[in-house]
């Protein structure tokens, strides 16, 4: 069972008080802040005293003992939730360029405020009174048109940059009582993680993001110093240009700091924090005093009293230096280290720990021919570990169905996984030697396996005998060259030796991995390595290929496939597998430049080049389930900031239940993708900012490159003009035979009982039964129980058979929302029927596995709610 998170989020923080009580003590606050406002009008004189000189000095404080009792009681927050809570939130999301600058606009407001108090506003009480208001219209107006607190609290506010320094190591740690359930609406939100939001900041990805919070961070301590040292009366010149000139020697002085002394990200941030914090409380010190004396009774200030302030800030502020160094040491081995799924290289002092670390469990991958040697946790793939260890290798769906990363167990075949009825499929269709598995299948259990990358070749596989096939069908075509083709044709020769078998396609590419299109997109290996089959495959196995050649029509009646370039082939038994192309709904606009669908290789060489032809910055992907999503963060890594916009209330809304996908989006999010959900698409038009999408309901969005991801239609031309009965796809029964009893269809292009998957597995499972029975075989196609998987950097997705409840099913799920991980088992009279898992890709073999048997874990349950599957990886 997995170690609780050292950073725990705010559903695995209990509520301090009851949530009414929260609610009771924000209208108070609200109420307080209008009484103020009130004062600071009608009585000038003590409402600046109250305000400036003894309410404002307590806030730094609060904000670095317990931030968390502020984010609950700020009235400025309580009315920027209001139309949230009360349900008449407009909740839009912010668009890219909003979501990269309110916080600039932030830091800009707290830096012209707290300036102006030296001519303007401790001076003015309706000046002041109407910051207030300002305060708290624009929190409210923020929340009414917002999602969650992006409209004002965690994002434009003028006392969010001061908040994120001083809440990143809380002497009390309050929970959110706000957004329960939290709605993603902002990046490395405090509220829904305090313990490592700041932190999350320092170590983004986006040098820019992470660098508006650190300029802040750099003004601070000059910014306050010079707020001490403006002398009375100074004219505006004189205060603008103290604060200039201080601002640049702090700024100086930290980056100095940063260039030259070799620490980690956040240690200067917490040093300038610091002294901040008590230059603030040096100079506040005694004219607090003061001030509260005034107000209480002109009462004599004891000369040591200021002292115990400084002496006070300075005490709170050295432990919370030591504190935000251990923090920062266990986010770099919670959070920083166990998030890099990237390949890497390791260094020697890394490699010769992780080499420790895999003798203690007895586990190591030797990669011949260097014999490097990587260091083994049991359980993880030879995928996983070859893409660790800085070697080349390509992956595809890493479900063992592609045939994408085939290797060669030199030795240790025994300390590996068993394969999957899946694998064995793939590598019989591949035809290497004995000795060959699939990377991302194989498990390395304990032991020493060393593996070679290339497979081995073998001969070509004799054809069966023991099958019956109908010796007079001798001619047999497939229309298409997709795997659902390929894996017809090759299951047609392996049950017949003599007849010929005619692949007929439109593509001028041999069989390849069209789920690994998207790396066309960011790579630059144009085709290679997305091949699946070597060239010599083919004609291995007297299977004849003609590429780039379209059918133009089929004559039942002659049996002949007419071709379009006037050739006509005769056929006893043809497999259409013509597959599917992309669906495009009407869209006003669609059609022109940088208007693109993503469904062959083709398409995604094409999207590049015009990307870098046109010099294109910005790009919506319309669709938020597999292929769009993959697409998006294609985009994402050739440079281009991306908006993905979906129809549905959630992410892979077929795939996902509603958590899951929330907890997807969040994790996008955090890459950098502007993610809209329930969102329409309304035009494309051309504008003078450029091409534009508008939606219905939101702010429209740059698009120099618009991708349609709405799903598939099947390439049903061909049939319906042969008179083959069609409706979404071409109609086949469970011997995938069509309307013609000579003619049959698998993968996209076949209807079987109303549903065309378009899903690889069961493209493959169709092939095989069309192939068969094409020769005289009895075969029905079963279903297989569907699984699809999405994988980006950090997060792997997986789902598998039912992932809602239904009529008489059961369900359980665990969240781990901080490292965006969540699993999710349903189960019908204690057997699996589905599951979800997302950050867990350890338990996608054995839960797949589990779940494709219908197992019965009745027994297990107890442990599984309290957190503990490992029952789920054994039998």
């Amino acid at each position: 069972m997995k170690a609780p998170s050292p950073f725990a989020n705010y559903l695995q923080l209990p509520l301090l008080l009851p949530q009414r009580l929260w609610d009771a003590l924000r209208l108070v606050s609200v109420l307080t802040a209008l009484g103020l406002a009130a004062l600071l009008a009608l009585q000038p004189a003590q409402g600046l005293t109250l305000f400036w000189g003894v309410v404002v000095p307590l806030l730094p404080a609060l904000f670095l003992v317990a931030p968390g009792i502020w984010r609950n009681l700020c009235p400025m927050a309580a009315l920027n939730q209001l139309p949230r809570r009360l349900g008449f939130s407009r909740g839009l999301t912010h668009t890219p360029r909003i979501r990269e600058y309110s916080y600039v606009v932030g830091i800009a407001l707290f830096l012209l405020l707290v300036s102006s108090r030296k001519w303007l506003f401790d001076a003015s009480g309706a000046a002041t009174a109407g910051l207030i208001l300002f305060g708290l219209v624009g929190a409210f107006a923020g929340g009414l048109v917002f999602k969650g607190k992006s409209g004002w609290c965690s994002s434009i506010c003028p006392m969010l940059p001061v908040q994120r320094i001083y809440g990143q190591t809380p002497y009390a740690l309050v929970a959110n009582s706000h957004c329960r359930p939290c709605v993603g609406c902002t990046k490395n939100c405090y509220d829904f993680n305090p313990g490592v939001a700041y932190l999350a900041d320092q170590y983004d990805p986006d040098r820019h993001y992470v660098a508006y919070r650190r300029l802040f961070n750099s003004l601070l301590p000059g910014f306050i110093a010079a707020f001490f040292t403006v002398p009375a009366g100074a004219s505006l010149a004189e205060i603008y240009g103290l604060f200039a000139l201080y601002g640049a020697v702090s700024v100086a002085v930290f980056h100095c700091c940063d260039t030259f002394l070799k620490v980690p990200p956040n240690t200067i941030t917490v040093l300038s924090g610091a002294a901040a914090f008590n230059f603030y409380y040096t100079g506040i010190s005694a004219s607090w005093f003061e001030k509260l004396s005034s107000l209480t009774g002109h009462w004599s200030v004891p000369t040591a009293a200021p002292w115990v302030v400084r002496v006070g800030a300075l005490l709170l502020t050295l432990g919370w230096v030591v504190r935000s160094f251990e923090r920062e040491r266990a986010f770099r081995i919670e959070v920083v280290q166990k998030s890099v799924r990237q390949p890497i290289t390791l260094g020697e002092g890394a490699a010769s720990a992780l080499k420790q670390a895999g003798a203690s469990t007895q586990a190591e991958l030797v990669i011949a021919p260097e014999n490097r040697k990587v260091p083994a946790l049991a359980g993880q793939t030879l995928l996983e570990l070859i893409e660790g260890s800085g070697a080349r290798i390509e992956s595809g769906c890493r479900m063992g169905v592609c045939g994408a990363d085939p290797i060669a167990v030199k030795d240790g075949m025994g300390c590996l996984s068993p394969a999957s009825d899946d694998e064995q499929n793939t590598l019989a269709r591949l035809g290497h030697a004995g000795n060959t598995r699939m990377a991302c299948c194989a498990r390395l259990q304990q032991g020493t396996v060393t593996i070679a990358l290339v497979p081995d070749k073998a001969a070509p596989p004799a054809a069966g005998h023991a099958q019956v096939f109908d010796r007079s069908v001798q001619r047999v075509i497939v229309v298409g060259n997709g795997i659902a083709g390929i894996t017809a044709a090759d299951h047609v020769r392996r049950r017949h030796p003599e007849c010929s078998i005619q692949v007929v396609a439109d593509e001028n590419h041999a069989l390849y991995n069209r789920m690994g299109i998207t790396r066309l997109i960011y790579g630059r290996s144009a085709m290679q390595g997305l091949y699946l089959m070597a060239d010599s495959w083919y004609g291995e196995r007297n299977i004849e290929v003609l590429l780039n050649t379209a059918a133009r029509a089929i004559q039942p009646a002659e049996k002949q496939l007419l071709l379009a370039d006037g050739e006509t082939l005769a056929y006893d038994r043809l497999i259409l597998a013509a597959g599917s192309r992309s669906f495009v709904p009407p869209l006003p606009g669609w059609g022109g430049p940088g208007c693109y669908v993503l469904r062959s290789a083709d398409d995604a060489m094409d999207l590049r080049a015009y990307v870098q032809k046109a010099g294109s910055r910005h790009a919506v992907v319309a669709g938020g389930g597999l292929l769009g999503l993959e697409a998006a963060y294609a985009l994402h890594k050739l440079g281009l900031k991306v908006a993905v916009v979906e129809r549905n209330a959630w992410l892979l809304h077929r795939q996902l239940d509603e958590r899951g996908g929330a907890i997807l989006q969040r994790y996008l999010q955090s890459l950098g993708l502007n993610i809209l959900t329930s969102t329409l698409v309304d035009q494309l038009v051309q504008g003078e900012a450029g091409q534009q999408l508008q939606l219905q309901g939101a702010a429209p969005l740059a698009a120099d490159v618009l991708v349609m991801a709405a799903g598939i239609a099947p390439n049903v031309a061909l049939a319906q003009a042969a008179g083959l009965t069609v409706k979404r796809g071409v109609l086949v029964d469970a011997a995938m035979r069509t309307s013609d009893p000579h003619i049959y269809a698998a993968g996209d292009v076949a209807e079987y009982e109303g549903r065309t998957l378009g899903l690889w597995p069961v493209a493959v499972e169709q092939a095989e039964v069309a192939a068969c029975n094409a020769l005289g075989e009895v075969r029905e196609y079963r279903e297989p129980v569907l699984s699809t998987m999405l994988k980006v950097v950090g997060a792997d997705v997986y789902s598998m058979g039912r992932y809602e409840a239904g009529e008489g099913d059961e369900d359980w799920a665990e969240e781990d929302a901080a490292e965006h991980r969540y699993r999710k088992l349903v189960w019908h009279e204690g057997k699996l029927a589905g599951a979800i898992l997302i950050g867990w890709p350890e338990l996608a073999e054995p839960v797949g596995k589990a779940v494709k048997s219908g197992r019965d874990v009745s027994a297990q349950l107890s442990a599984i709610r309290a957190g503990n599957w490992s029952g789920l990886k054994g039998g």
